[in-house]
């Protein structure tokens, strides 16, 4: 792989596979009524529901925003993906970005032979500080602008290097699905599930969200 975690990220990432594969087993519909079996289904619901899980494990998650206005190098647009607030550690707070298929966020339908092989390097499951995320969107950036050379053909300005940090580095706006299980008071695995199942329904969940 292109990038190597850390035992923190190795832990959130696992934690993020197993929400995953719980809603792929789960086999239900999302709040907008369609499926979200294999992250097919409704990109919004699929991430509000691994935050959840993430949440109910203890882990301050949250579903993040980005929006940027158009300039002479990059159009407007915005992106959702994730991320973990990290409080409790020596270098203060630390903050991860959780992106659930970050193969498909490189993917060239005319790449190369040597690009595709590079973007399948990735990990499916991104989970990195923004500093590691940098890295690696300079690494594919700078390959993709090889190969479109190569191929005498245009760069799209959505594959260049600004606008794919713009997805991810832009000011965002942070929606927690549900507050937050204290550590302290984690319930037991097969429990977790349950418990957001559970909350899901309720007729008055509260919604936090932070700007």
């Amino acid at each position: 792989m292109i990038c190597r975690s850390n035992s923190a990220e190795s832990k959130i990432r696992n934690a993020t596979k197993e929400a995953v594969k719980e809603i792929e087993r789960s086999g239900g519909g999302c709040a907008c009524g369609r499926s979200v079996l294999a992250m097919t289904g409704c990109r919004s619901c699929m991430m509000r529901e691994v935050s959840g899980r993430l949440r109910n494990a203890g882990y301050d998650s949250a579903v993040c925003k980005t929006k940027w206005k158009s300039s002479q190098h990059i159009p407007s647009g915005e992106h959702t993906f994730l991320d973990v607030v990290q409080r409790n550690t020596k270098k203060g707070e630390v903050r991860l970005i959780i992106e659930l298929n970050l193969r498909a966020e490189f993917e060239m339908a005319r790449g190369s032979e040597e690009y595709n092989r590079l973007v399948r390097r990735l990990p499916e499951i991104f989970v990195g500080k923004v500093e590691k995320l940098q890295g690696v969107i300079k690494v594919i950036c700078g390959a993709a602008k090889k190969c479109m050379k190569e191929k005498k053909m245009h760069l799209g300005p959505w594959r260049k290097q600004r606008y794919m940090q713009a997805k991810w580095l832009s000011p965002c706006e942070r929606t927690m699905s549900m507050p937050l299980v204290p550590s302290s008071r984690l319930p037991k695995p097969k429990a977790s599930m349950l418990t957001v199942d559970f909350l899901d329904k309720l007729p008055n969940r509260t919604a936090l969200e932070v700007v």
